[in-house]
């Protein structure tokens, strides 16, 4: 079993409230771990307390790996005082964005809060996600 996640592009907040935009890639190779750690909100560049991430746009490909009880699926969860399921994923797809932002709806006040984990229940494949930051990312 492996699980990695790589940034790909983290962009800098030039002005305050002006957002920005993470896209991270996850590989996975028939996973089944319900916590792992896909981004660390705080490691972000312009992060402030209680800034939020929303999904802007996901791409996926995942099959059911041989581990028991294998489904194939994954969860995105964004942590916060209790963590949020903000999408399960299965088989393969993309979700282009145009029916609006996954928004984050976590209470954001922990060490941890506003960090991302995936769920992998049996699971091998990829997803791309990128995140659209807040107005609370600052300069």
């Amino acid at each position: 079993m492996a699980f990695t996640t790589t940034t790909l592009r983290d962009t800098v907040v030039d002005q305050a409230g002006a957002g920005g935009t993470v896209t991270i890639l996850v590989n996975i190779s028939d996973d089944t771990t319900t916590t792992n750690a896909i981004l660390d909100a705080s490691a972000l560049d312009g992060h402030a307390n209680g800034a939020k991430l929303h999904i802007k746009r996901i791409w996926w490909g995942l099959v059911q790996g041989t581990a028991n009880d294998a489904t194939g699926h994954v969860q995105i969860i964004e942590q916060g005082d209790s963590d949020i399921t903000l999408i399960d994923l299965a088989g393969s797809g993309h979700y282009d964005g145009s029916a609006g932002l996954i928004k984050s709806a976590a209470t954001n006040t922990g060490a941890t809060s506003g960090d991302m984990e995936m769920a992998c229940l049996g699971t091998s494949g990829f997803v791309l996600i990128e995140f659209k930051k807040d107005e609370n990312y600052t300069a």
